[in-house]
């Protein structure tokens, strides 16, 4: 993990350095991602902002929410199929697009985040548990300009977790997995 920070960051530095004339820009995007919770299929919904220097590196921001329900059928509970599941997280995105000035692109994107998981009953909205939790999700998209105001980017994720405490019998495998992405990146860059 450590490894890929630092080749994160080496990337980060050797473009800013190398940029001779900075152009900057900035968007904002909806994002939606397909993945898989607990052996359930689930939607992650959420949105970012960027601002992007010399049309290759992306300084953001992002927080994302599970919106599908969750129940308890997969881990064990003595509440049963009563128990629910929130989870979401958020915090700071690095990116890094390969190609400079086309209208197809790659992109690198690394998320630093902070998270919740909260157990609930859903019947009485009452919370039994809650953990927090430390998310990095690295990412690759293949991004297509639109127009010169909106991109669209289809891509895949892993959301890797630690500093969680197993409760419920539901382990940190449960929570990590691979993410399917889609990705509306409104604003000029």
């Amino acid at each position: 993990m450590k490894f890929l920070k630092i080749i994160f960051i080496s990337v980060l530095l050797i473009a800013v350095s190398s940029a001779q004339e900075l152009e900057s820009g900035a968007f904002g995007a909806p994002v939606l991602k397909y993945t898989k919770l607990v052996n359930q299929s689930a939607l992650i919904i959420g949105g970012k902002i960027g601002w992007i220097i010399n049309k290759r590196i992306v300084l953001g921001a992002g927080y994302y929410a599970l919106s599908s329900n969750v129940k308890s059928s997969e881990f064990n509970s003595e509440y049963n199929k009563n128990l629910m599941l929130r989870f979401n997280y958020g915090g700071i995105e690095l990116e890094y697009l390969l190609l400079k000035d086309t209208k197809y692109n790659l992109s690198l994107n690394m998320l630093f985040a902070g998270g919740g998981l909260d157990f609930y009953l859903a019947d009485v909205n009452k919370k039994f548990s809650y953990r927090n939790l430390l998310v990095w999700e690295p990412e690759i998209n293949f991004e297509m300009e639109l127009f010169d105001w909106l991109h669209a980017d289809a891509g895949v994720s892993y959301r890797m977790i630690s500093s969680y405490i197993e409760v419920y019998n539901m382990t940190r495998n449960d929570l990590q997995g691979l993410n399917f992405l889609l990705i509306l990146k409104f604003g000029k860059y």
